[in-house]
């Protein structure tokens, strides 16, 4: 605590201010940074496991359209 009085009587005040509100937007950037990634991740997963539903079930219907393809030749 003496330390910040210290800076605050040597540098005055406008500047320590100015470099804490500089370290809050550096906090605030780097947890925003990560709660992004993390979302994305997330999201990622989901949209990851529903095409993963969407091509089983494509090829269920291209095997379908395979076999009346078949039926039509004959």
């Amino acid at each position: 605590m003496e330390e910040i009085l210290k800076l605050v009587e040597s540098y005055g005040l406008s500047l320590v201010l100015l470099l804490g509100c500089f370290y809050a937007l550096y906090k605030f950037f780097w947890f925003s940074v990560r709660e992004v990634k993390a979302t994305f991740t997330k999201r990622h997963d989901i949209m990851a496991d529903k095409m993963e539903e969407v091509k089983k079930e494509l090829g269920e219907v291209k095997q379908k359209l395979n076999t009346i393809l078949e039926f039509i030749k004959k």
